[in-house]
């Protein structure tokens, strides 16, 4: 009696697994029980992931932002998976309105990743295509590697994880997708990893800013042509206290870099605080209140950094050419200004922001 009632739930089982999955043969493969290695952000090989959810309905009330129950597999090799039932929604406010396609909250909450670095993470952000046209693909690329040359900046910025994604829609028009896109650190995975603490920038103003930190990312997003952000009220930017600094100061970690003319989507533009009239023109929001020797101390590691900037671009595989030649040029822009300091120093000084900004 037991040896048939063991063979009835294993057929069971193996039954609803299979109705689970039938409509992909992509999805039927071994699952293990978790991810091997120790964080999915440790090297720059991209992932592939497979997203079973009702997309006819997600896009239809994108502008919503409500969870949808959703089936995550990431695929580690040829052979093996791991199936996590999880939960999404659409995000961003202004990519939520316009894109068809908009950006994902992951949302493991109720089926956790038991990775050594991911198993107390509970959101994680997905940036995606926006558009079926290839040049919305390219955005994701490129704004992908935005976040890569602040990486090589510094330590303390979120780094991200190119994926492919397999995208396959249990909603009424049942159509699939294949797709690049990226994940982004989640927060609590950076600060664990830079042992620090968040603070909440409605509380930051330009006192409160580590000048060093203020520096770099104010010259980063001088590089990337970015406008869109502001330490005050901390639009675009997020805020850590690393826990080894005796100061109250805290250092500002930028993100959402799609309005960059470094990017140059086709729906960017200056923000209202700027003077300039297209994206790919620059114009430095750092706080005047920093020192000379400061800036010049940056603009330096900048320089230091230069050439392996310039292999993020050109390593990128999945540009064409003459995209990275675009890239390049427009670094070049950036360089060739820091190649004189005290000069590019005069450019700074003259576009700097008061600490009311």
């Amino acid at each position: 009696m037991k040896k048939l009632l063991l063979l009835f739930l294993v057929v069971f089982i193996s039954n609803a697994v299979y109705s689970q999955f039938s409509d992909t043969t992509s999805l039927l493969e071994p699952v293990v029980q978790t991810i091997e290695q120790t964080s999915i952000f440790d090297d720059n090989l991209p992932i592939d992931l497979t997203l079973k959810y009702d997309i006819s309905s997600f896009m239809k009330d994108k502008k919503k932002g409500e969870y949808l129950d959703a089936l995550l597999v990431v695929h580690i090799n040829d052979i093996d998976s791991v199936v996590k039932n999880i939960r999404l929604k659409a995000r961003g406010n202004f990519r939520r309105g316009h894109c068809i396609f908009p950006p994902i909250y992951l949302n493991f909450k109720t089926d956790p990743i038991k990775n050594t670095d991911l198993k107390e993470i509970k959101k994680m952000k997905l940036v995606t295509h926006c558009s079926m046209l290839k040049t919305y693909q390219d955005y994701i690329i490129k704004e992908y590697l935005a976040y890569k040359i602040y990486n090589q900046l510094t330590d303390l910025g979120f780094r991200v994880k190119l994926v492919n994604i397999n995208y396959i829609d249990t909603g009424k028009k049942g159509r699939t997708y294949k797709k690049e896109g990226f994940l982004i650190e989640p927060i609590d995975l950076l600060i664990k990893r830079t042992k620090s603490v968040e603070v909440d920038g409605n509380f930051v103003n330009a006192d409160k800013v580590v000048d060093e930190d203020m520096a770099r990312v104010a010259l980063f997003e001088y590089l990337i042509g970015n406008t869109d952000w502001r330490i005050k009220g901390g639009h675009n930017m997020k805020y850590i206290k690393l826990l080894d600094d005796i100061s109250s100061k805290v250092t500002p970690v930028p993100y959402d870099f799609d309005f960059a003319g470094f990017v140059n989507a086709s729906y960017a533009h200056p923000q209202e605080w700027t003077s300039i009239k297209s994206v790919t023109d620059r114009e430095y929001l750092g706080y005047c209140s920093i020192h000379d020797e400061i800036l010049l101390e940056s603009i330096d590691h900048f320089v230091q950094n230069k050439e392996k900037i310039y292999s993020i671009i050109n390593d990128c595989n999945t540009l064409s050419n003459k995209e990275k030649r675009r890239l390049l040029d427009f670094v070049k822009g950036f360089y060739k200004e820091a190649a004189s300091p005290q000069v590019m120093l005069k450019i700074l000084k003259k576009e700097c922001r008061e600490t009311d900004f």
